[in-house]
């Protein structure tokens, strides 16, 4: 294991802390749909949640051209392609008014979004091939965990910068930072001169490889049924936590009347435990229904936190005791 493919892994993660600004727009959502005299531009709720949706979207439809253009063209290219986008689309975003949605849409819905794609198709694919297979669960977790870890600090930020500079100013100064920061990271995006190989001792005798674990082309994997039920279980997952993400901080405050505001808070402490879930170090050292038991325990939780929250809600307005 190179220096070299360290410097890599933590470029692609570092990719992805800025990315991951994403996660934060419940923040920013937010503050759109407060009175203009509050600071807000007096958005509606759907208004607020269109940017995001797009961006989701986009984010996700990107991720499979991007995918290939990294491999023809190399990733430090896309990636940098990606931060550009991003970058462009914060600044764009900025011009935004009370009467007009249009530029966050187009900023940050499809600009920031395509950006998002490109960049986070192109910073663990180029990571994992500087390590031998063993280590690829490990090495991939590391790297997107930086995109789930990014709320941590960019929610309080831009708490920050909403306070004292406001809205257009907020997206303005994220944008020339962030255009700054990931074209420095994305330099050093690259892929190895050559494979690497497995690190595990050679044996007296050689293994049989069982057929489970041949690899396949892509045009064989989609025509597999395991790839359609793990499609599906990941649909599933993302489309209740994006939900949760893109409005949490809002959901804070209608669900306190307006008493805690402090939303921005529950989007990083959310952050933390989705950087926590991505890590994937025991991925390389465990069988696969030990991931599948792992995502069925974390299926689980977000059932018993939103009961629990239901329950409390019941508490609240018919004045009985919710037990969690």
């Amino acid at each position: 294991m190179s220096k070299k493919g360290w410097l890599v892994t933590f470029s692609g993660m570092s990719l992805n802390l800025a990315l991951g600004t994403l996660y934060a727009w419940s923040v920013f959502g937010k503050q759109f749909t407060e009175a203009i005299d509050k600071g807000g531009f007096g958005w509606s709720k759907t208004a607020a949640a269109m940017p995001y949706s797009i961006a989701i979207g986009m984010f996700a439809l990107m991720m499979i051209p991007a995918g290939r253009l990294q491999d023809k063209i190399g990733p430090g290219i896309i990636a940098t392609i990606g931060g550009i986008l991003m970058a462009a689309g914060m600044i764009i975003t900025s011009f935004s008014t009370p009467e007009s949605a249009l530029p966050a849409i187009i900023g940050f819905g499809i600009l920031a979004g395509t950006g998002i794609g490109f960049g986070y198709a192109s910073a663990t694919p180029a990571a994992v091939k500087w390590f031998p297979p063993e280590k690829k669960g490990l090495i991939a977790g590391i790297v997107v965990a930086g995109f789930g870890l990014a709320s941590v600090y960019v929610a309080p930020l831009s708490r920050f910068l909403l306070g004292n500079y406001g809205v257009k100013s907020s997206f303005l100064i994220l944008g020339i930072a962030f255009g700054i920061v990931m074209l420095v990271i994305t330099r050093f995006i690259k892929n190895p001169p050559a494979p690497v190989a497995s690190v595990k001792p050679a044996s007296g005798q050689a293994k049989t490889v069982p057929a489970s674990a041949s690899d396949y082309t892509w045009g064989e994997m989609v025509k597999t049924p395991t790839f359609y039920l793990l499609w599906i279980e990941f649909t599933c997952g993302a489309l209740a936590g994006l939900m949760i993400i893109g409005h949490l901080a809002k959901i804070v405050a209608v669900q306190s009347n307006n008493t805690l505001q402090i939303g921005f808070i529950f989007v990083a402490l959310l952050a933390v435990f989705n950087a926590v879930y991505r890590q994937s170090y025991y991925n390389d050292r465990s069988r696969h229904n030990f991931i599948m038991h792992k995502s069925a325990i974390g299926s689980c939780c977000f059932i018993a936190g939103s009961d629990c929250v239901g329950l409390h809600k019941i508490y609240f307005t018919m004045g009985k005791k919710a037990k969690c």
